[in-house]
């Protein structure tokens, strides 16, 4: 049953088999955040539009909700299930919807009004307009059942790289892989950042290695106290974050990265990384801007 005050996830819907998967994944994590599912369907009306095609474009988007409605019922049936056919740019209707919401989940592309949604314009404007972590939907997620089983759940990976918005994503996966009961694994890469990596001796290259290995257990100290149930393994990568990152996105449940940090991992939905680890990451991906994580995201102690 959804608490008062826990928030909202709002899943954006267009009808779309991703968009569905969107829904699943959306309602898993209302019933594990005991929060308000908000299913939001926006369309755009052509210019000078006859009624009786309006009202054919609105009834097909109140069927797609209540067939999203649905799908999400049978993951978390105890959860509250709201929903909205809004009239709109999609993109502007969900920047308004994640002002209020703890967290905005949409599938990868779709048809209608949200073709295309985070590989062109209109998703790169979600990404830098959303003032909640947007969670990316890339594919089929798990059954209804092993999405409701607390003993099967798979592993939270969350990018690292010092910066304001990596922060913003630790923040963000240890409130996930709490809530899940789900260990953390938190992956840094450097070599990449390196200029010219083949210019320096081994021995160099150990204390580089080291200082690395360091500065990955200094952005990790204070998170263990907050978070004493979460299991955390630590990884150091040598080379692409991206690379790493789409790797240990096959067994796992959410990838976690910022929006504006220090190197690839930090330029998603900007740059290279964020388009290989959007086309070819096997879980869902979570974007998180420094500005959002602390209010929506990391929430214990106002909910329990």
């Amino acid at each position: 049953m959804s608490r008062p005050g826990n928030g909202v996830v709002v899943a954006g819907i267009d009808g779309s088999d991703l968009a569905a998967e969107a829904a699943r994944w959306a309602a898993a994590s209302a019933a594990r955040h005991h929060c308000t599912l908000r299913l939001v369907r926006a369309y755009r009306l052509p210019h000078a539009s006859p009624l009786e095609a309006v009202e054919r474009m609105r009834h097909h988007a109140e069927r797609h909700l209540w067939f999203a409605a649905r799908v999400a019922r049978g993951v978390a049936p105890e959860i509250t299930v709201e929903h909205a056919v809004v009239e709109g740019d999609p993109a502007e209707v969900l920047t308004a919807e994640s002002a209020t919401s703890r967290m905005l989940v949409v599938g990868t592309r779709g048809v209608g009004g949200f073709a295309g949604l985070l590989v062109g314009s209109v998703g790169d404007a979600l990404a830098r307009s959303a003032t909640c972590p947007l969670v990316v939907v890339r594919g089929p997620v798990e059954s209804d059942a092993a999405l409701a089983d607390h003993d099967r759940v798979r592993p939270v990976v969350v990018g690292v790289d010092g910066s304001p918005a990596g922060e913003a994503a630790l923040a963000f996966a240890y409130a996930e892989a709490d809530v899940w009961s789900a260990p953390l694994v938190a992956v840094h890469s450097w070599l990449e950042y390196l200029e010219d990596p083949g210019g320096i001796t081994l021995s160099e290259l150990g204390m580089i290695e080291q200082e690395e290995r360091e500065v990955l257990v200094e952005r990790l100290a204070g998170w263990g106290a907050k978070y004493p149930g979460v299991r955390v393994s630590r990884e150091l990568v040598h080379g692409s974050a991206s690379g790493a990152l789409t790797a240990r996105s096959v067994n796992a449940r959410l990838v976690v990265v910022g929006s504006f940090g220090r190197g690839g991992v930090g330029r998603v939905l900007l740059g290279s990384t964020s388009r290989a680890l959007l086309h070819h990451a096997h879980s869902p991906v979570a974007v998180v801007r420094p500005d959002t994580a602390a209010t929506r995201s990391d929430r214990r102690e106002e909910t329990r």
